[in-house]
């Protein structure tokens, strides 16, 4: 029995489709009696409803960049928040920067100009929130700002780093609690499964899955993805679907 997490946003959603040929390819990895499940920085809602015209399940759910482990019921196999205060302040320290703040499955918008588009509900102040904690925030740049989210990632580590998390996402920057990430929620879920690390593959595009990548002995990245990331995984595939098919011929 095998288990493969992957990376959701391009690697396996791109833009606002999933390619045939992944999905296809996950099924019949399923339908082998394999676990297949998502490590990624969005919340719940995020999979679900692009998934759900795939009728594509998963197995596990690896949210928030760890901060949140669900299993394939969507019952909570773990979870840590942080303080609304600790957001206020990050905010602040990043010259209140367009942010994402992520509450109960419902992603709020912190943004100077409103965009047009559906996701997610605005609001004009943090204060609006009536909570003391949440579950993960989100700084945003634009497409061509991927320094200037690389070095405001390394201000935040330098200042916050004993009490957050923050991972560079390309031209966004995920944050949860201390001491999660996509790596440890990997472990947590080699522990939930009871498998043993050689039988559990991940794959991922980005800066915010090198945790993931390093944990484990199986990791695969994509031709397209940067080099610092490719570099630190085993393998380099050009589709998901390449990826399981070199995992099935093991």
């Amino acid at each position: 029995m095998k288990l493969l997490a992957s990376d959701f946003d391009n690697t396996l959603w791109f833009d606002d489709h999933m390619k045939d040929k992944d999905v296809t390819a996950i099924k019949e990895f399923q339908q082998q009696g394999n676990y297949f499940g998502v490590c990624t920085g969005r919340c719940l809602h995020g999979i679900i409803a692009p998934s759900q015209p795939y009728a594509l399940e998963h197995d596990f759910y690896i949210l928030l960049s760890g901060g949140l482990i669900l299993n394939k019921d969507r019952e909570v196999i773990f979870e840590k928040q942080i303080p609304l205060s600790l957001v206020k302040e990050i905010y602040q320290f990043l010259n209140k920067k367009d942010m994402t703040i992520v509450y109960q499955d419902v992603m709020y918008k912190v943004y100077k100009t409103k965009k047009h588009d559906f996701h997610g509900v605005y609001l004009d102040s943090i204060d609006e929130l009536n909570t003391k904690t949440v579950s993960a925030f989100s700084f945003h740049y634009a497409y061509d700002e991927l320094d200037k989210a690389k070095v405001a990632t390394e201000l935040i580590h330098q200042k916050y780093g004993d009490v957050i998390e923050a991972y560079q996402n390309n031209q966004h920057i995920d944050l949860v609690a201390k001491g999660c990430s996509k790596g440890n929620g990997i472990k947590i879920i080699q522990d939930y499964f009871q498998l043993d690390i050689k039988d559990i593959y991940g794959i991922g595009d980005s800066w915010n899955d090198l945790p993931m990548l390093d944990v484990i002995e199986n990791g695969y990245s994509f031709t397209y993805a940067p080099s610092q990331v490719q570099k630190h995984a085993k393998t380099i595939v050009e589709t998901l679907a390449d990826c399981i098919k070199d995992i099935e011929s093991q």
